[in-house]
């Protein structure tokens, strides 16, 4: 039905009401769902006793004596209707769960998780030694109760990274020897299957899908059918795909056979400016994959463009105020927080982005926002055993030119390990967080109050572009770093290939009245879930930090965190702002004389937004003297040019790092 007729007829009918579904028929499905779980739980765990029990049994085939573990694998086969390669999956699964995993065997013999998701939990964490699966194992139990098989992957993928950064780096070179190309036939549809490097596999499906998108939107072909006709086209070394609508003087063709100039970049990574430098090796993010180990990241990062992204720490806790004196130390935080603050992280796009991070100071203060007393509607029990802890997250403030990159310095070898962001206790990550904070809004559902109700963001006047529909190219990147995925509960469709959606909606007919285009009421949804959050069934709310918490119209809640948080376990170990060198002034022959102890120096300080760089403030018996910061040399120039309110203090960070990595020589 063309545009206008289907407005005049939404507009006959009126406002239609949300759907919704009755809850008991919700409850029957979760039911039945843990009977079959608790089923597939059994039948594991018998496959696995059948396999030791075979194991244990030693025959001799000819000259050579064996054990009869595959005598199991075939008799389970066998009574089960399976190939061998499942009967073996199926008892590999019961021995590690009985062996590395009894939190999640208890879980999965309890019905709460399902084959899948024990399936992809054992298969990524399978090459893993078993003290790494023990700091993860709460973390990823966690993770498997809100998400499906494929986002679960991933997310134990990127929990392994930071649990277990030195086994990622030495499996992903393991993992290089499975790559290859398979031909399968279906009858009458064969299938190609690739396995290709994270980074290879990323630009093969950018080149597949720029391709694709030559061709016109008439076109009736589906989504799926003109990736298959661009791969076909590029395996023929054709330079377009030929376009099968059917023109006519009103609607010509309107397919570009020849693919833009301005391509974008094959592979986008968000990688710390110290990883990026050889300084420590915490995990690296590829954009549409997941977490890489720093060794590919800096691999990747080679002869790329550089952009710098300013982003400014923040502990998801204190922004959602559930960290209090009475829980936790303040001091103590303050300081970690300090310290994480100044990490950089760096943005690289088939090239490298840096991202600086600045400190963002809060206050201790109670679950609801205050210092008062819970009211007698909050359970004081739950709400002390059931407390989020400290979470660290980055927000994109903003971002410089994309420039061309630079030979970076590689260090020498140390004999002191460099930082990892490797926990020597229980990782906590993302989903440990979710859980606390689910947790504290059910006992106080004030928490789930919308920080910015209006859409406003604060402002009492619109930004430059809040009035506008579409945001620009930079506040639209910006999103799409902070979130990197869509934001609705369990979907990890990346944030390149989701819609831009104001979470107050926007109003067309008065923009001032609705929500505005500004980066606290952006959020990235998929084409899905965009259209069931039109249609009401599902509701976000923003809450601080950029934290959703979503409410179906069946009383459904889930909550969401930005894609950029990483967890308590990357709070950085040392601060980041960089000794700098100074001039110091010229002392008189009196102050020679009468001085009996060296100066006390200050920490220097960098400050975003002004000329000002740092200060020295030196102490001796004849009084105090003050010294201006010298400012960073111009040679820095063509790789960290960008805005006025940024550049100094980036500029600073990485050419520092550089010369220190360097022993002080000049770069």
């Amino acid at each position: 039905m063309p545009g206008s007729f289907a407005g005049a007829f939404a507009a006959y009918a009126g406002p239609q009401k949300e759907p919704a579904i009755d809850g008991s028929l919700l409850s029957e499905i979760s039911d039945v769902a843990v009977i079959e779980n608790q089923a597939c739980a059994r039948k594991v765990a018998v496959a696995a006793t059948i396999w030791d029990s075979c194991i244990h049994q030693t025959i001799q085939v000819g000259e050579h004596i064996t054990d009869a573990g595959n005598y199991a694998s075939s008799e389970i086969a066998a009574t089960l209707g399976c190939s061998k390669t499942v009967a073996d999956t199926y008892s590999e699964i019961g021995m590690d769960l009985r062996l590395r995993f009894p939190a999640i065997r208890a879980s999965f013999e309890s019905g709460e998780l399902d084959l899948q998701r024990v399936r992809a939990i054992y298969r990524v964490t399978n090459p893993y030694s078993v003290d790494a699966v023990e700091r993860a194992e709460a973390e990823i139990l966690t993770a498997a109760t809100r998400l499906s098989p494929g986002p679960l992957a991933t997310e134990i993928n990127a929990i392994m990274h930071r649990c277990a950064p030195e086994e990622a780096a030495e499996l992903r070179k393991d993992l290089t020897r499975l790559t290859g190309v398979r031909y399968r036939d279906k009858d009458m549809i064969a299938t190609i299957e690739a396995n290709l490097e994270a980074a290879d596999a990323a630009a093969c499906w950018q080149l597949i899908n720029e391709m694709a998108d030559t061709l016109c939107p008439r076109d009736p072909r589906t989504r799926g059918q003109r990736r298959a006709a661009a791969y076909t086209a590029l395996m023929r070394r054709e330079t377009y795909v030929a376009c099968t609508c059917e023109p006519d003087g009103d609607h010509p063709c309107t397919a570009n056979p020849v693919l833009p100039d301005h391509r974008q970049p094959l592979t986008n990574i968000t990688i710390d400016i110290d990883t990026l430098l050889g300084l420590a090796d915490l995990p690296a993010y590829l954009a549409g994959h997941g977490d890489i180990d720093a060794d590919y990241a800096r691999e990747l990062a080679e002869n790329s463009d550089l952009q710098i992204i300013l982003t400014e720490a923040l502990d998801l806790a204190r922004e959602l105020g559930h960290i209090t004196s009475e829980h936790t130390d303040c001091s103590a935080d303050s300081s970690e927080a300090a310290a994480s603050a100044d990490k950089t992280t760096a943005d690289k796009t088939t090239a490298a982005e840096t991202t600086a991070a600045d400190d963002r100071s809060s206050h201790c203060q109670s679950a609801n926002g205050s210092d008062d007393e819970p009211t007698e509607d909050v359970d004081p029990e739950a709400e002390s055993t059931n407390r989020p802890t400290a979470h660290l997250t980055f927000h994109p403030l903003g971002r410089g030119r994309r420039r061309r990159g630079m030979r970076l310095p590689k260090p020498a070898p140390s004999p002191t390990p460099r930082r990892t962001g490797a926990p020597s206790e229980s990782h906590e990550g993302r989903y440990t967080f979710i859980a606390a904070l689910e947790q504290a809004i059910a006992a106080n559902p004030a928490l789930a109050i919308a920080l910015y109700p209006d859409g406003h963001g604060g402002f009492d006047a619109p930004p430059p572009g809040a009035l506008l529909y579409r945001p620009g190219a930079q506040l639209a990147e910006l999103v799409r770093q902070r979130d990197r995925t869509c934001r609705h509960p369990g979907c990890h469709v990346p944030a390149s290939n989701c819609e831009i959606d104001h979470v107050v909606p926007y109003h067309h007919r008065n923009p001032a009245r609705g929500g505005w285009t500004i980066l606290t009421n952006l959020h990235c949804l998929c084409k899905y879930h965009h259209s069931l959050k039109t249609m009401g069934a599902w509701t976000p709310t923003m809450l601080a930090g950029a934290a959703e918490y979503w409410t179906s119209s069946s009383g459904t809640t889930a909550v969401t965190v930005p894609g950029s948080s990483y967890g308590t376990t990357n709070f950085v170990e040392e601060s980041l702002v960089p000794h700098v060198p100074r001039k110091r002034r010229p002392r008189s022959a009196a102050e020679l004389v009468t001085t009996t102890e060296p100066a006390a120096e200050s920490v220097p300080t960098a400050s975003v937004g002004t000329e000002k760089v740092g200060t020295e403030t030196g102490r001796g018996e004849t009084g105090r003297g003050e010294v201006h910061a010298k400012q960073p040399r111009t040679q820095l120039d063509p790789i960290v040019e960008c805005s006025a309110s940024m550049g100094i203090a980036i500029g600073l960070t990485v050419g520092v790092q550089i010369s220190r990595h360097r022993r002080g020589a000049p770069f």
